[in-house]
């Protein structure tokens, strides 16, 4: 049986490296833009722990993560070429929707 206390928390650069490690694979980024790409994962990341080690309500939480990540998308804008954003954001829509149906069905449930 796993215990809270044995599950290592990732740190913001794992978490980072992860996320960027996806988007290389879905946008098929050069080193260039993944390093910037990576970057910008890590400062989100390092943004995400801070508001989620300090903030206490959920409504707080929430607007601290739009936030965080209304700056992230627009770090996007400016290191993804057009096409690569315009990628990017189709993608962040359908795993809105996918979470969003997904959700739906077990309120169903």
């Amino acid at each position: 049986m796993y215990s809270l206390k044995n599950i290592k928390k990732r740190t913001a650069e794992e978490k980072a490296r992860f996320y960027t490690d996806e988007m290389i694979k879905e946008l098929s980024l050069d080193s260039a833009t993944s390093q910037k790409v990576f970057g910008v994962n890590l400062y989100v990341s390092k943004k995400f722990d801070s508001l989620y080690a300090t903030t206490e309500g959920s409504d707080d939480k929430r607007k601290g993560a739009v936030f965080i990540y209304k700056k992230r998308d627009s770090l996007f804008k400016e290191v993804l070429s057009k096409k690569e954003y315009l990628k990017y954001d189709d993608l962040q829509r359908e795993k809105r929707e996918k979470k969003k149906t997904e959700a739906e069905k077990l309120k169903n449930d």
